[in-house]
């Protein structure tokens, strides 16, 4: 095993570095980026499917997001139960099952049980729905069953995200 002093290992890692950028950057030209799906959904009570999106062999994750018009507390109670442990004056106002379709094939999902808030920003707060693995040049389906209509939230502009995980859309 021949052994490198660290000036060796530098200059080396340095030559190595300058002739594989090129390589690199050529094959960033083949990826295909395509930014993750973001459909408006209506929470009336009934059952809504998307249009196709198109998917990698990937992990994905689906979150609910809606416009932040109103006290954080009781938005967080309206998607469920919150994080702090805080008590809410009334029940949740999203109750919905979800499902990855492949054509008429079903695609094993997993669904976030309870649902509740989980991401905040200024102006929007979202809730993980669950994830589904993609496969490779595949276009899926997504359908909501709103059980029961979602009130108020309907009018926080709800839609839905399907995310790559780690967060990157991007794939050969």
């Amino acid at each position: 095993m021949p052994f490198f002093t660290r000036r060796q290992f530098v200059v080396k890692s340095l030559a190595f570095g300058a002739v594989s950028n090129p390589v690199v950057a050529n094959a960033g030209i083949s990826l295909r980026c395509t930014p993750a799906p973001d459909f408006p959904v209506p929470l009336n009570e009934g059952i809504w499917k998307s249009q196709g999106f198109p998917v990698g062999k990937h992990d994905y994750h689906v979150f609910l997001t809606v416009d932040r018009r109103m006290p954080l507390k009781e938005l967080d109670c309206d998607l469920g139960q919150p994080h702090s442990g805080e008590k809410c004056d009334t029940p949740p106002l999203l109750d919905l099952e979800w499902k990855i379709w492949d054509g008429a094939t079903p695609i094993k999902n997993w669904s976030a049980n309870p649902i509740r808030a989980d991401a905040w920003a200024e102006s929007q707060t979202s809730c993980m729905l669950g994830g589904f693995e993609g496969k490779r040049n595949g276009q899926f389906i997504l359908e909501l069953n709103v059980k029961k209509d979602a009130g108020r939230l309907k009018d926080l502009h709800p839609r839905i995200q399907i995310v790559k995980s780690p967060g990157y859309w991007c794939w050969l």
